[in-house]
């Protein structure tokens, strides 16, 4: 015996999309809306400065180390500046130059 024969089949109806096996999604409210866009603008506002404020405090806890601690993990002084920039892109997919 089949679901079909116990429970019929499916009806539709004439302008109802049929729903999703899975369920539908739930369409998301004025105020999901409102957050996500308010999200998205201050992320374009902070993020290139938070991406700066992460490079610069990469940069001076680097510059910290000794040139032998450099040197253990593959830098040295002079490429202090684009392995934190490097980080930076790898990490939080931000490429930005500042002047540093």
């Amino acid at each position: 015996m089949s679901n079909s024969d116990l429970f019929g089949s499916p009806m539709i109806l004439p302008g109802v999309r049929p729903a999703s096996p899975f369920g539908a999604a739930p369409r998301p409210s004025f105020r999901e809306k409102l957050v996500r866009s308010v999200k998205e603008v201050m992320e374009q506002f902070f993020g290139p400065l938070m991406s700066r404020t992460r490079v610069r405090r990469t940069v001076l806890e680097l510059s910290q180390l000794d040139d032998h601690m450099l040197r253990d993990i593959g830098l040295n002084r002079a490429s202090i500046i684009s392995a934190a920039h490097e980080v930076e892109r790898k990490l939080h997919g931000r490429d930005h130059d500042y002047g540093m």
